[in-house]
């Protein structure tokens, strides 16, 4: 357990490290277009479709986890009538072995009572309509994704992964305006930290000279806006998830997560697409984005760069995933907030690297440079992790506050008979829960599967939070 709890941890480290520089990588590989010229793949919304198509194959692991106790059923039905067998043969056995006998049958045999390994309560009409209505939290991704894969295309990695700590920023305002959550002086404190950071970050964009990987001034300050209006959309989400989606906290993240890159991919391929391909833009045919002509540079380049670079990013993310849910399951969000961290951090070093190791792609370096305003960049990272880690002091502050008045209901309920709610709390008085706001997404390409740029952990009220919390016993974390 100890081993692969760890395996996991470093696993998604290098994974999601991968993932954030292949994730700039694929704008940069190139191809022969339409028109017989070699270009890069800036193709935002087709890279959108492999990000969903690597989330749909969670779907595969949650149908192994269905049909592996089917297939084990027999083994165990075979060991359980040779146990029993050996009991019936020996009436002599002692109490201890009989009892030791007993446990290994009680251990093979299969009970029917026992719920589906799944973790579903079976597909009643409810529980189908709420599969159903994850197609709304997916349209929320995909609106988020795409603006943040235009974004990335005018920034460098390390500016994309902090930006996208504007998320906690957003989602913190939502939770007070549409699900009347009560913020802590922490978490404003953390609030205004997370400005401060993300503001400095954003200028030393701006101001830094501009790389071969990154667009004009004109372009970053679009790109940045992009990000940023991104995580706002996903911070709509989250609320959409807490206020929404809570009786669907019982099923599996794999069937969460997968359930999310069907719909997306499905959204995709029938609307998102076929629109990008008729509304005027910069693209082949002057369209937003030819998708014949991304077809094309695809399967039509010679050496196949393309295609490899996003099989890769599907896997990548596919395996990122696995691990991130993996690690939530053994150490918690908080935990893995803190990896998340660690992951943009080591993206950046890692860009560096590349850089000043002479890491080359069609004659250009790969990565990015330190420069004067790289400092200020630097800088805006920590006041943006501190205030992030100042908002979790908020809210364990919250957490202990209903904890405490939970407690003083209940003590004051066993002395009295009159009504109170089912959670203990006067209905006109604002519950103190938490809410740390980081997307509780699925995948390391664009990092929804939690904390983002930096940060806090999985938001309580999402819908992937409470399926990874109901799941610490469940087949998919327990095996891991």
């Amino acid at each position: 357990m100890a081993l692969s709890k760890w395996v996991a941890v470093i696993g998604m480290l290098a994974f999601g490290t991968v993932s954030s520089i292949m994730s700039k990588v694929n704008f940069e590989v190139r191809g022969v277009n339409l028109n017989g010229k070699v270009v890069p793949f800036h193709k935002p919304w087709f890279c959108v479709l492999v990000m969903f198509v690597g989330m749909s194959g969670c779907l595969l692991l949650f149908v192994g986890s269905l049909v592996s106790p089917l297939l084990a059923r027999p083994a165990k039905a075979k060991e359980s009538r040779k146990y029993k067998k050996l009991m019936t043969d020996n009436p002599s056995l002692g109490g201890e072995e009989n009892a030791y006998l007993q446990a290994l049958i009680d251990n093979t045999e299969p009970s029917e009572e026992q719920e589906p390994e799944g973790g579903s309560r079976g597909c009643t009409w409810g529980s189908c309509l709420g599969m159903l209505m994850i197609a709304i939290p997916s349209a929320f991704d995909l609106v988020a994704t795409v603006l943040m894969s235009i974004g990335l295309l005018y920034v460098t990695v390390s500016i994309y992964q902090m930006m996208r700590g504007a998320e906690l920023v957003f989602a913190a305002i939502f939770s007070v305006l549409f699900l009347g959550k009560k913020l802590y002086k922490l978490h404003y404190v953390g609030i205004a930290c997370a400005v401060v950071g993300i503001s400095m970050v954003g200028i030393a964009s701006i101001l830094s000279p501009e790389q071969n990987d990154t667009g004009t001034k004109a372009q970053q300050v679009i790109g940045i806006s992009l990000i940023v209006l991104s995580q706002a959309i996903q911070a709509g989400q989250i609320c959409f998830e807490e206020h929404f989606m809570k009786s669907l906290d019982f099923m599996k993240p794999t069937l969460v997560v997968g359930l999310e890159g069907l719909y997306g991919t499905l959204l995709q391929c029938l609307l998102v697409l076929p629109v990008a391909q008729i509304l005027p833009g910069d693209d082949v045919g002057g369209k937003l984005e030819n998708t014949k002509d991304s077809l094309h540079m695809i399967f039509d380049t010679k050496d196949h760069i393309i295609l490899i670079t996003l099989v890769f990013t599907a896997f990548i993310m596919l395996f990122y995933n696995v691990l991130g849910m993996q690690v939530t399951g053994h150490l918690g969000a908080l935990f893995r907030a803190i990896l998340e961290t660690t992951r943009t951090l080591l993206a950046w070093l890692v860009g560096l690297g590349m850089y000043y190791g002479n890491v080359t792609l069609y004659g250009e370096p790969l990565g990015e440079s330190w420069n004067d305003y790289s400092y200020l960049q630097a800088a805006g990272f920590v006041i943006l992790v501190s205030g992030t880690l100042i908002y979790g002091m908020g809210d364990e502050k919250a957490r202990e506050d209903a904890s405490g008045a939970e407690s003083e209901n209940i003590v004051i309920a066993a002395g009295s008979t009159e009504a109170i709610d089912i959670g203990g709390i006067p209905a006109t008085e604002p519950i103190a829960t938490s809410f740390t706001p980081t997307s509780a997404r699925r995948n390391a390409y664009y990092d929804f599967s939690t904390a983002a740029a930096s940060v806090g952990s999985i938001p309580t009220g999402s819908l992937l939070a409470r399926s990874l919390a109901n799941s610490r016993q469940g087949s998919f974390v327990r095996n891991g």
